[in-house]
Order: structure tokens, then sequence, then C-alpha cells
């Protein structure tokens, strides 16, 4: 099958070679190949990983943005784009997010914020930590202080696990995997997120977890929705009263209609 030409490049790109981006204005000719989109975006130059996203037609997510160019050996838009792909809700460049929640790239180290994390870490340390945490908060909201000392060394056996990534260290890959896969478990973090995701659920399926979850409305039009009680009190008890010529005037002009 044919390849198509990388508009970045101008060569012709076999389909493995290929971003698979979003960009309607591109038709089948052209396209955008991998190596160039993993060149043009520098992840030392945010504004540059932006572009790249805008000309894809794909989001761009601060805090993935950051969690790559600082975790990643040799950070590229492939590996971004990886970090994204679990994300539904973030679909288009339109979804693009170009702020952290609560936290900058560098913040301020306050005594607080020294208590929180421990010390000697750096500014850019500081902000990545807070960022996660606040991301692990609007996942599931932490109610008491002994919950977010939970998140934040869940936050950190994160930190832990991805320098193990990052340095090739297969035992401690293995170790803090299952220890943070675990962590996160006893969080009832991914409850949460499997419960709230239903982008690949069938309609039947969301119905069912509605009927389940959901309460059922205080009003009239929603009681007896598929007119089992009217059913029944017609055909069955009506239906026996005349039978039995205990039914009224009125209840064989019901059965009659």
């Amino acid at each position: 099958m044919a390849g198509k030409i990388c508009i970045i490049c101008g060569k012709e790109k076999r389909s493995n070679q290929l971003l698979r981006h979003k960009n309607l204005l591109l038709d089948d000719k052209f396209s955008i190949c991998r190596d160039c989109a993993n060149e043009v975006a520098d992840f030392d130059k945010e504004e540059s990983v932006i572009e790249m996203a805008q000309l894809a037609n794909l989001p761009f997510v601060k805090n993935l943005y950051i969690d790559v160019k600082r975790n990643s050996k040799n950070p590229d838009f492939g590996k971004y784009l990886k970090k994204l792909a679990p994300y539904k809700k973030f679909q288009t460049f339109s979804d693009s997010v170009f702020t952290t929640d609560n936290a900058t790239e560098t913040v301020d180290i306050t005594p607080e914020l020294e208590r929180r994390w421990g010390k000697d870490y750096t500014e850019e340390e500081y902000a990545y930590f807070e960022s996660v945490l606040q991301g692990l908060m609007v996942i599931k909201p932490a109610t008491t202080a002994f919950e977010i000392q939970r998140y934040v060394a869940n936050v950190k056996l994160k930190d832990a696990f991805d320098t193990a990534l990052k340095e090739g260290d297969p035992k401690a890959i293995a170790a803090l995997r299952k220890a943070y896969s675990d962590d996160s478990k006893d969080l009832g973090f991914d409850a949460v997120l499997s419960g709230n995701d239903d982008s690949g659920k069938s309609l039947t399926e969301r119905i069912q977890k509605c009927e389940l979850t959901e309460p059922v409305p205080d009003d009239d039009r929603y009681k007896d929705a598929e007119g089992l009680e009217k059913y029944i009190k017609k055909w069955f008890f009506l239906s026996m009263k005349k039978t039995l010529g205990l039914a009224s005037e009125k209840e064989v002009e019901i059965l009659n209609e």
C-alpha cells in the first residue's frame, strides 16, 4: 500500500512511520511523520511542543508535558502522546490545558512545602510534586490530613518508579511498579478512574450504571415508566373483579376502553 507525503520533510513514509494526527485539512495524500514530529517538538522549548500539537490538531496538556520533560531520558512527541493516550477527555487541540493545577514549573520553596515533601529538592521538583498531588485530589479529593499524607507518599512512590524507568534498572522497575500499583489500588484511584470513564461502554451499560448508582427522580413523569402498574391493575385485578361480578360500571368501562 502506498504511503503518504510528510508535509514537513516532503518524503513519502509508510503508515507505521506516520503520526496519528487529527488535522482534517490534510487529505489522503499527506500526513506528518513521527521523525519530524519528534524533531520539531523540542521539549526544552514549550512553544515548539504546542505548535506541533496544533499542527497535528492534538491536545497540549501542560502537566503531561512537564511529566515527559522531567522523567524521560530523551523526551519526544511520541512519548508525550503515549502519556496522553489514556485520557479520553483530551481529543483535539481545542481540549488543550496550558496551565498546571495550582503549580507552575517552578514554585517558591516555603516551609510548608518542605514539611510536606522534605528538603533538598529543586523548585521544578517541588512544582512537579504539587502538580501530581493536585491531579490526585481532582480524581479523589482527600478529606483528612492522613489521606493527604498517603497521597504524598503515593506521589513519591511514583517519582521513584519514574526514576527507575529513566535509569533502566529492571529489578527496581519491577518492585516499584508493583508497589505503586498496589498503593494506588489501596487508595482507590483505579476504581474511581475506571468508574468515571464511560467512553468505552455501550448505552445499555451506561443505563445499567445509572440505575444502580443514580437516585430515582422525584417526579410523577418517571413513576411507573413502563406502565406495568396500570397494565396489571387493568388486565388482572379489574378483569378478575368483572369475572367474579364485583366490578363497578366505571371499572367495566375502563376494561372496555
